[in-house]
């Protein structure tokens, strides 16, 4: 009779089928008893609900931090190439250009994922270490620093916030389970109470249909629950 909920379902819907059983439940004297674990079911889903709202709200808030941080390493790139050009007179084939730019060029570096842009940012970083008082160093390790630090950072923001909805699926996923496993044991405990009475037990365990069902069943019926 009963139906079971699909693993995908989110914890909202699944928090109010489980707050209608409770009602359900609460609502006869003879089987108020069974209420309780379902009102308790039903908070969790709330819960549940919140935190995938707060999650998902944090890691909009990662990637849009992200993207700007991208949109200011860019330019600094760029001038820093720029810079590199202007010292070589022009010429890509000597140092310093070759220096920093042998294997990859400014443009094709800022057309990078953010996290080959932040490994490449680095090894600039690495190479203008070499010589730290050198005019270049001076001048361009503090910006490249800036930028890539802080591409740095909202990348792993981003992979935080991630992973946080990762955890919160795998959650979700084992909430759905409990609620399945309490519909089997209501339906049990439901035909222990309501021994030959199979309609009895059904009108307990209707919020587990599915709902489009359950809405074509309240079109079919007038406001009295007469039909129409």
């Amino acid at each position: 009779m009963a139906t079971h909920l699909r693993t995908t379902t989110s914890p909202a819907p699944a928090a109010d089928i489980c707050a209608s059983i409770a009602d359900g439940l609460a609502s006869d004297d003879a089987t108020k008893h069974l209420a309780p674990l379902w009102e308790s079911l039903t908070a969790k889903g709330d819960a549940l609900a919140a935190e995938r709202r707060k999650l998902e709200r944090a890691l909009g808030r990662a990637r849009a931090r992200l993207v700007v941080a991208d949109s200011l390493w860019d330019p600094e790139v760029a001038a820093f190439g720029r810079d590199i050009v202007d010292k070589t007179d022009g010429r890509r084939d000597a140092p310093p250009y070759t220096r920093f730019f042998k294997d990859v060029s400014p443009s094709a570096a800022q057309a990078f994922g953010v996290d080959r842009e932040v490994k490449q940012g680095r090894a600039w970083l690495d190479e203008l270490g070499r010589n730290p008082d050198e005019p270049l160093a001076l001048k361009w390790s503090p910006r490249l620093g800036a930028v890539t630090d802080r591409l740095d950072l909202n990348a792993q923001e981003r992979a935080n916030g991630l992973r946080a909805l990762a955890l919160q699926g795998t959650s979700e996923e084992l909430y759905v389970e409990d609620i399945n496993l309490e519909i089997d044991r209501l339906e049990g405990d439901l035909k222990k109470l309501f021994a030959g009475q199979p309609k009895r037990v059904a009108a307990f365990l209707e919020p587990t249909r599915p709902k489009r069902k359950r809405e074509a069943g309240d079109a079919n019926e007038g406001p009295e629950g007469e039909d129409s």
